[in-house]
């Protein structure tokens, strides 16, 4: 199971992958002054950190919420879903199209054709992920940290 929770007092978002935790910080954070600690408050760009290198940028995930997308760069590759109007999110991924139809309920299914490879539910400043196959678990965490920015994002401006 995938979880990603918000610690907004930390200013941080936990995704948790089995017994692994990794750490989203926002860009604006890492850099001095006030200034930059308030925009962190309602940043949609986050620096994604692995605990076996704790200082390397293991990917930058952000949320655009004009063009309610999803980006995820990991080194030279990127990734960004697509949003329609009164349609579903997707994505493509490893040359394969996937579509996540969401629920009002918060819960959504991510599908490849019309064949579900994973479920996953929406909280309060959280997002899980479950029945994942292994070869998509890694993406799946960097979704689901852009899934909880998107969140925090329309609690800010929503």
């Amino acid at each position: 199971m995938i979880q990603a929770t918000a610690r907004v007092l930390k200013n941080q978002i936990e995704v948790r992958i089995d017994s692994a935790t990794w750490l989203g910080r926002p860009v604006e954070a890492e850099q001095q002054g006030m200034g930059h600690r308030l925009r962190a408050l309602f940043s949609t760009e986050y620096h994604l950190y692995r605990p076996e290198e704790p200082e390397t940028v293991a990917a930058t995930v952000s949320y655009r919420p004009k063009s309610d997308e999803i980006r995820i760069q990991v080194g030279d590759e990127s990734w960004k879903t697509k949003s329609t109007t009164f349609g579903p999110l997707t994505f493509e991924y490893g040359g394969a199209t996937y579509t996540i139809n969401e629920r009002l309920t918060g819960r959504f299914a991510i599908l490849e054709g019309g064949t579900v490879v994973a479920t996953g539910q929406l909280g309060f400043r959280s997002c899980a992920l479950r029945d994942y196959p292994p070869a998509l678990e890694t993406f799946l965490g960097y979704l689901a940290l852009g899934y909880v920015i998107r969140t925090l994002t329309w609690e800010m401006f929503g």
